[in-house]
Formats: structure tokens, sequence, C-alpha cells
């Protein structure tokens, strides 16, 4: 079952960002020191506990990469030094009142939402029990309330710095504009005349383009689902002769005392068998059909009835009515029927209104509403993109430059022989049985017992 997201991430940005100013835990007794800053020790410990998260959110590698993970507790310590000389851990009574009904908004929600996904069914009972078991499992996993709260004003701290560095900095509209003239060109090159990745990238993986292929139209449509059956019909159809297509264009030619006597019985499809099938689909749904074209006809917008007879979920989003689905004459990520209808003879211009289409889905009655915009254009959502990848790069360069400064500062020691004996042990324990030398693998005697098998957790 799928745990909410919320917590596992603010448990990771937990154990990152409260490293900056909480007082280090003690030591686990005999635990190895990694390095020192100002007399205060990071211990193999310390690394081990976050080196999961780091490998998750992709910082480093893998668990044996010590130096990297040594170099990042070093910086949290600096850094949470340098935060409280400055004063910005210390807040004022509304703001920790505001940080309270965050971390309390947040841990509730998160309870919630596991709890949720836990109740064994609608009962008071079971609710107050799926609380308590998601509660339990949070905190089973070092998390709290306190620690929540610990984070936020933790995050907050480093917030103040972070607009101390920055000093108000703002991107001009050149910088902006400069950095759409460097990659808007990639992106024309990548999409110009590939239609299909265009969509695959956009609308499959959710990646934006700065840049738009020509001859896209804004289409709306009534979608009227139509008989389950008869539309089952008309899809067989045309999947079998797009099979049958496929396997004469394959075939080589042969004589008929070649073929094999099924399919000299088969009846192969046709296009009139299709057509027909389409047509019995559109019969159903006549007087329907009639009504919509005799409506519009006497002036009644298309809007309002795709509202009334409309079957389609994405036609009640606003920005889709507004800007309509972008179709292509080369789009693969529509109903080809649907595609086919947005480009037939009928639609030469804006506001043209389609001869009712069958697809795989029903019956389209579509109208052209409009052209989409091609080629490079700034939109605001690019110009806010663009601004964010300005403000995220000047971070990192203001926060690099402040830690050159800073580290000078400190009394750093790394004690280079444990930390590369922790990257030797790590590496070993990555190994196989296969890659290890015959004295680091158990012999029988040596083994743990199997372990039972787990059940199934929530």
């Amino acid at each position: 079952m799928k745990t909410t997201r919320l917590l596992a991430l603010v448990m990771a940005l937990m154990m990152m960002a409260s490293l900056a100013l909480a007082e280090a835990p003690a030591a686990p007794q005999g635990s190895v020191v990694l390095a020192t800053v100002n007399g205060e020790d990071i211990t193999k410990a310390d690394a081990d506990a976050l080196i999961p998260a780091l490998v998750s959110y992709q910082f480093i590698a893998d668990a044996s990469d010590y130096k990297a993970t040594v170099d990042f507790l070093i910086r949290q310590k600096v850094l949470g030094k340098k935060i409280k000389d400055m004063g910005f851990d210390q807040f004022s009574p509304e703001e920790l009142t505001s940080f309270e009904q965050e971390a309390k908004a947040q841990w509730d929600e998160g309870i919630a939402q596991y709890a949720d996904q836990i109740q064994s069914d609608d009962s008071e009972q079971a609710k107050a029990h799926a609380l308590e078991q998601a509660e339990a499992f949070y905190k089973g996993q070092g998390m709290s309330y306190e620690k929540l709260l610990t984070t936020i004003k933790n995050m907050a701290a480093q917030d103040k710095m972070t607009e101390y560095l920055m000093a108000g900095y703002q991107p001009t509209e050149e910088e902006i504009q400069d950095v759409f003239n460097q990659v808007g060109p990639i992106y024309q090159q990548q999409y110009e005349n590939d239609v299909q990745t265009y969509e695959y990238m956009t609308q499959f993986s959710g990646q934006t383009s700065w840049y738009t292929p020509a001859g896209y139209r804004g289409i709306i449509h009534i979608l009227l689902a139509g008989d389950k059956d008869l539309v089952g019909q008309v899809r067989t159809l045309e999947a079998a002769f797009e099979e049958q297509q496929q396997a004469e264009a394959q075939e080589a030619p042969a004589s008929d005392t070649e073929q094999p006597a099924q399919d000299e019985a088969k009846e192969p499809v046709t296009l009139e068998m299709i057509q027909a099938a389409r047509q019995k689909v559109l019969d159903a749904k006549a007087d329907v059909i009639k009504e919509i074209y005799e409506r519009l006809a006497k002036g009644e917008s298309f809007e309002s009835l795709i509202a009334e007879f409309g079957e389609d979920p994405g036609m009640t989003n606003p920005d889709n009515l507004e800007k309509g689905y972008p179709v292509h004459k080369d789009s693969v990520v529509w109903d080809p029927a649907f595609v086919k209808g947005a480009f037939a003879e009928k639609m030469q211009q804006a506001g043209d209104v389609s001869d009712p289409v069958v697809g795989a889905n029903g019956i389209h009655i579509l109208k052209y509403l409009r052209d989409v915009p091609s080629g490079l254009i700034m939109t605001d959502a690019i110009h806010e993109e663009i601004t964010q990848y300005l403000i995220g790069n000047k971070q990192n360069t203001l926060y690099s430059q402040a830690f050159d400064g800073w580290l000078k500062e400190m009394d750093i020691v790394h004690h280079q022989e444990a930390i590369d004996q922790a990257i030797q042990e790590a590496a070993a324990m990555q190994q196989s049985p296969e890659e290890l030398p015959p004295e680091a693998v158990p012999s029988q005697d040596d083994q743990a017992p199997a372990a039972p098998e787990a059940s199934e957790n929530p």
C-alpha cells in the first residue's frame, strides 16, 4: 500500500536541515571519529545516519561515499555556527506561533493521509485505530511533531541566511532574455520537425518546452459515449483491419495453394464493414446528434452544449475550454479518429464545427477553436522558470563564496585514515559473495538462521 510522501520528504529534510543548528547528540561509545570542527566530532555514526537520505535524494552516488558525506556534515556544522553567530536562529513570538501552527498542520495532515490508507472500515473505532497506527509508524521512524517543529525553525533560520546573502537580488529582464536566447534554440532543434518526440516529452513525461512546433490547433469537443457494445464492435473491426494490413505488408507473394486453409475461410475486414459499424453507433444517438446541430444552427454556443451533453471530464477544465486540446495532424497522443476529425475537410478555420466522428471513446463533435501559437514564445510560466533558475544559480554562487571564507575561520581536521577505512568497509559490503575474497565469505556454520518471511506492512 502506497504511503504518503509528505512526511517522508519532511523526514529527509529534517535529517539534513536540523543538523545545522541542533546540538550534536552524544556519539555511540566507540564510534570512529572522521573529522572535527572546532573540536566537535563528526563520527561514522553521524555519517551512517545521514547517508540513506543523501543517496535517496542523489546528493551522493552510493553508501560508500564517506568523503562527500563528511564534507556535507562539516558544511552543516559551519553553517549552523554562522547562523547562531549572526542571530538568525532567534525568532519573534509571532514567528514561533506561526511555526507551531505549520508544524501541527503538516503533522496532522501526514498522520491523517497515512491513516486513511490503512483504515480497515468506515467506523469511528477503525478510524481511531488507524490514527494510532499512523502516529506509531512515524514515531518508529524517528519522526515527531517536536522534531518537525525543530526542522521548520531551522529551515527558517537558513532562509534568513539566504536572504542576507542574496541582498535583495532579482534577475533583470536582460538576464532572463539572455537565458531564453541561449536555451530556446536547443528546444527548437529537438522538436521542430519531430511532433512525436515533442508530444512524448511534454504530454507523457511532463517536461516543459520553450518551443511549440507549427501546425497545432486548439480543439474542444462534445463527447457522446454512445452504445458500448456498438463502439466496441468498431474498435474490434478497426484493430482486425490494421492487423490484416500489417500481415499483408509483411507477407511475400504466395500462390493460393500455399495459404493455410483457415485463412481461406476467414472473412477479411473491409473499410465498408468498418463504416457500417460506425454508422450504427451514430444511428443509436441520431436524435441527440440532430438536436445538437439544430441548436448550434440557432446560435447556441458550443461551450454551453459541451456542458449539457459532453461526457469528457477534461472539458470541465476551464483551461482546456479556453485553449482547447492541442492537436497536430501528426499527433500520437490522441485517438486517430479524433485527430482525423480535427483536420477534416470541413475544418478550415477557427470556429468551424466537424461532422460527428466515431472514435475509441464514442462520438465526437469537434470545434476548431484556435491556432496554437508556434515557435519560441516567452510565456509567463517560462519567464518564472528562468527567474527561479537564475535565483538558484545566484544562491549557489553566493553560498560557495561564503563557505570559502567561513571554512577558513574554522578549525577543521579530517581524519583521512578513518575516512578511507570507512569507504573500504562500505565498498566491501556492497560486493557480492562471488566478488569477495574466500576468507570474507561466511561459512555455513557461521551463517545466521533464515529470517521468517516478512508480512506485508502498510
